[in-house]
């Protein structure tokens, strides 16, 4: 079938072309319901290619112009291939892989996809993979009752995670960002102190809060090589430091206090744990937001059509406030 398709023509360049899309006997056929924009998508926009070039990558092939992509989004099946089993015309799915989700139509195969669980609605859907990630961060990051917690990075998934440490008993959530509206919409939520790194030195600011000790859990989420060096540093004695942006440049990190001061550095991408682990963990993961725990709706600062690509594009790369900018075919 012919579909319309978001396609990377160069360095913050992008159109919609038509293009043809085949159906293998393996693959599942779905009608995009809408698409979110994710910060490796932004850095693909700006011509930040991973080193590799996108293999050995969660990305399915190398990067070459033209660049078909997206990998956020939810829909219905529209058309199974003769050997699909767990899927049929009207299912409701979302994407969890590289499956160039910024069309009206994509395919991918049946270990790509997750079913959407009674209840979610379908925009909440189209980011099951980001709020996930997110949710699933915070659950496995060790947090315990009465520990600081800070949570360096306040886009989509700092927010979440925000939400998720205080559900978890957190005493104080400390979050850091460069931009003040980030922090105050963080503070609407729950977060208990905002630094604005721009303005205020972060280290100093988070031992200050914590009694010069530093704070019982600390989250990287900004994706960025200074980014990861005030998790190290601000993490207490025995603390715990929690990766989770995909960093595809070589950083320099003083590593010397995971030893001297035993940290537990623990990794919570939850979409590089394997398929069969995803498949367990993404209901337990959604659970809270279709019990209306964690509130995701105000994350969802800009909606755009297709055809506002770039648009689109340019908010997310651009725009300071943007927090999750949505695409709807």
């Amino acid at each position: 079938m012919i579909v319309n398709s978001a396609c990377l023509t160069g360095v913050r360049k992008i159109t919609v072309r038509k293009r043809e899309l085949l159906l293998s006997e393996d693959e599942v056929l779905v009608k995009t319901h809408a698409a979110g924009i994710c910060g490796q998508d932004k850095n693909l926009y700006n011509g930040i290619i991973p080193p590799s070039g996108g293999l050995n990558t969660e990305m399915k092939s190398a990067f070459a112009y033209p660049y078909f992509y997206g990998h956020e989004a939810g829909g219905v099946v529209v058309e199974v291939g003769r050997n699909v089993r767990n899927y049929k015309p009207g299912d409701k799915v979302m994407a969890f892989a590289w499956v160039e989700t910024y069309s009206d139509y994509f395919k991918a195969r049946e270990e790509e996809l997750e079913p959407v669980p009674e209840g979610l609605s379908m925009d909440l859907a189209s980011l099951g993979e980001p709020i996930g990630c997110a949710v699933f961060s915070g659950l496995c990051s060790k947090i315990q009752l009465g520990d600081t917690v800070a949570v360096v990075g306040m886009g989509f998934a700092g927010q979440v995670f925000a939400q998720v440490a205080k559900k978890k008993g957190a005493h104080q959530v400390i979050g850091v960002d460069v931009v003040e509206g980030k922090l105050k919409l963080a503070a609407s939520l729950g977060l208990d102190h905002g630094i604005n790194s721009s303005e205020t030195d972060p280290l100093a600011a988070i031992l200050d809060l914590t009694n010069g000790q530093g704070a019982d859990v600390v989250v990287e989420m900004a994706g960025t090589g200074e980014a990861v060096q005030l998790c190290n540093d601000a993490v207490k004695h025995n603390g715990v430091l929690v990766f989770y942006s995909w960093i595809t440049q070589n950083i320099n990190l003083n590593i010397s206090r995971w030893h001297n001061n035993s940290l537990q550095v623990v990794n919570t991408g939850l979409v590089h744990h394997g398929t069969l682990q995803r498949h367990i963990w993404v209901p337990q993961a959604l659970r809270p937001v279709l019990q209306n725990q964690i509130n995701i709706e105000p994350l969802i600062t800009h909606t755009y059509q297709l055809d506002e690509i770039d648009q689109a594009m340019e908010t997310a790369n651009s725009d300071p406030n943007a927090i999750k900018v949505l695409i709807r075919p």
